[in-house]
């Protein structure tokens, strides 16, 4: 009877340490949730579509370099490579209090809104950007993007901030937030 006792308190006392494990100090879970939504800070934003249509830009005296044929691919490839990571990452911690599950609610949220318009419509935009089609056309499609996305994208992204400087105050994290 002893033996089964101490197996079982031991098994309990392990479980809890391996789910410990999982969770992260107040300050990481603040970067990893709050803070990585910087890289969607361009998201339905003219400047995400400059930064693709700047690839098309060739220098008529120089031979065409194979490994410039996507570019504008591979940033986009960048993005949802990131968004995917930053996904699982979130979804894997265990949120050190209460306060951090609606933070990493909303923080998912925000980072699955944008994956299907970085793997569909934003693209679809990079591939024309390598193929050099027409300027106008593909600010069309930004439009389009900014139109269909970015006040969703807007709301979800200050429902974050605001978690999280709330969250930031709360823990004394040194955190500026801009305007």
């Amino acid at each position: 009877m002893k033996n089964r006792l101490v197996i079982v308190t031991l098994f309990i006392g392990m479980i809890a340490v391996i789910s410990s494990c999982n969770r992260p100090s107040a300050d990481e879970f603040f970067q990893r949730t709050v803070l990585n939504t910087n890289i969607l800070h361009d998201f339905a934003q003219e400047s995400f579509t400059r930064t693709l249509t700047s690839t098309i830009v060739k220098s008529e005296n120089l031979p065409a370099d194979p490994k410039q044929n996507n570019q504008a691919q591979q940033i986009v490839e960048a993005k949802i490579a990131y968004v995917e990571q930053t996904i699982g990452r979130i979804k894997d911690m265990t949120p050190p209090d209460e306060d951090a599950g609606a933070i990493k609610g909303k923080s998912i949220d925000l980072f699955y809104y944008v994956l299907p318009v970085y793997k569909k419509e934003y693209m679809d935009m990079a591939k024309r950007c390598d193929n050099n089609e027409d300027v106008e056309t593909i600010e069309q499609l930004a439009l389009a993007i900014e139109e269909d996305y970015a006040e969703g994208f807007d709301n979800l992204y200050l429902e974050v901030l605001e978690l999280g400087k709330a969250y930031a105050e709360k823990h004394n994290l040194n955190v500026k937030f801009g305007n």
